[in-house]
């Protein structure tokens, strides 16, 4: 069995505002390709003078009904804006809200990331690579995968009535419109620009690049004399693009203390947590504006150390270097290539946790009779199952509410009126021993779906322009 293109769906977040509020769990409605402000609203004039920054969430879904898992699914920002707007892309988590999608805030901080067009032309044997960025706030992420391709075709003769973002093909020397379609094999494209057409021809390429993870270990910042709960630190060694905020990769600290070793967390903020009182690390630096204070003093003669990542990436303006893990394999031009940053997923599949029984003699064996989960039926959900007497009981769902009432001599399978297909199925074979009125059992459910965050922003005194252009892409093994 295969994941096709077929089974991929772009689901809008529950909740579409301008709010704090904005965001949640993955709704019903499908963002649909091709069609304008299908995700973000139009830009009025009055916030092109103002400035605007506005966020939506979606959801990259797996809905194959044979329920497979979809392996080294990569999302990423295709190409920047063609109007002076630009956009941002975060991974996101199965419940979150505006008010948590800080760029650097802990403990949501974001690796926000985006599309930039190659500075310095590639030959093939490169370990790094040079992006014109709309701005220098966008993060390349330690560890993760960076796109590039040179699927554009430039100085392109392009029919009057067509318009950005419209399907087009070719022939007789000139590009036309078409009905919609995500195919963009040439001879179809998608116009993104007055003479611009992203389009894959035989001689594009196209690869997906590690980029440098810049981890480093057991370096020593301070010692301990047994008295002192506030040793001093030095300045970080590798601190040159800056130390990683991204919440996998937060600096941790260690001291020996009573001949235990203790842990001090830096968030992305550079505030230091755990045992401690005090401490704070300027990021961007790698200097102690604070020294930690730790719970007690750090043992006399042992190493106070540090674990922390780099970012794998620089600014000089707006062009941010990136340092790669892997080799680039081709030769690029820089008027036709882009780059960019890439959400990654290993696994996407419907998940269940938190499987808890409230009750002295009822039981269930989830673990030889688990929970069935659905990819076109299951949604994130926090679930509680009630008995009403020994046999019969109702199931209710945080998000989704009442999902009906089952008994323990059949399989129960509560259909998602948005698919009609289970939320889940339960079999009766795993019921046992004796359940009584008001016994419980809670679980929760996770989509085959991966959050996405896009952060819209106009600056203030932003030109009029004819149409932007938003081009997804995504991949899967």
């Amino acid at each position: 069995m295969t994941i096709n293109d077929t089974d991929i769906v772009f689901r809008k977040a529950a909740l579409q505002t301008d709010t704090s509020a904005n965001g949640g769990i993955k709704g019903a409605t499908q963002v649909v390709s091709g069609a304008r402000h299908a995700l973000f609203p139009r830009v009025t004039k009055s916030q092109r003078i103002a400035g605007l920054q506005r966020w939506r969430k979606e959801f990259w879904s797996n809905e194959n009904a044979d329920d497979e898992t979809g392996y080294g699914v990569l999302v990423y920002l295709m190409r920047p804006s063609n109007a002076d707007d630009r956009f941002y892309l975060a991974k996101g988590t199965q419940q979150d809200i505006q008010s948590q999608f800080s760029r650097l805030a802990y403990p949501y901080a974001r690796t926000w990331m985006g599309s930039g067009q190659l500075q310095a032309a590639l030959s093939g044997g490169e370990v790094a690579i040079a992006l014109t960025m709309e701005d220098d706030d966008y993060q390349f992420p330690n560890g993760g995968y960076l796109y590039l391709s040179d699927n554009s075709m430039i100085a392109q003769t392009i029919a009057s009535d067509v318009k950005i973002g419209d399907s087009v093909t070719y022939s007789a020397g000139s590009w036309s419109k078409i009905a919609h379609t995500d195919d963009i094999t040439y001879p179809n494209g998608w116009c993104s620009g007055a003479t611009s057409v992203i389009t894959i021809q035989t001689t594009t390429n196209e690869e997906f690049l590690e980029i440098a993870t810049n981890k480093y270990s057991g370096e020593v910042v301070g010692a301990g004399d047994g008295a002192d709960a506030s040793p001093e630190l030095t300045t970080l060694v590798n601190k040159t693009n800056g130390v990683s905020r991204q919440a996998d990769f937060l600096p941790i600290v260690s001291a020996t203390i009573g001949a235990v070793e203790k842990t001090v967390d830096v968030d992305a903020d550079g505030v230091c947590t755990g045992y401690c009182s005090a401490g704070e690390l300027d990021m961007d630096t790698g200097v102690w504006t604070t020294d930690i204070t730790w719970t007690a003093a750090p043992d006399n003669g042992s190493d106070v150390t540090i674990e922390y990542h780099e970012n794998p990436f620089s600014y000089s303006g707006n062009v941010c270097t990136v340092e790669l893990t892997d080799t680039i394999s081709n030769a690029y031009t820089t008027d036709v290539t882009f780059g960019s940053g890439c959400v990654y997923e290993d696994e996407v599949e419907c998940t269940t946790e938190d499987w808890t029984e409230t009750s002295s003699a009822g039981t269930y064996d989830e673990t030889t009779y688990p929970l069935t989960l659905f990819n076109d039926g299951t949604e994130e959900d926090s679930l509680t199952l009630t008995f009403s007497s020994s046999s019969v009981f109702s199931v209710t769902g945080s998000f989704f509410g009442a999902l009906g009432t089952g008994n323990t001599g059949t399989d129960f399978s509560p259909i998602n009126p948005n698919t009609g297909q289970p939320y889940f199925t339960l079999l009766s074979t795993g019921w046992g021993g004796t359940w009584v009125s008001g016994d419980t059992v809670t679980f929760k459910t996770h989509p085959s779906a991966i959050p996405l965050l896009i952060e819209e922003f106009v600056p203030s005194g932003t030109a009029a322009e004819p149409n932007n252009l938003l081009p997804l892409g995504s991949y899967t093994e």
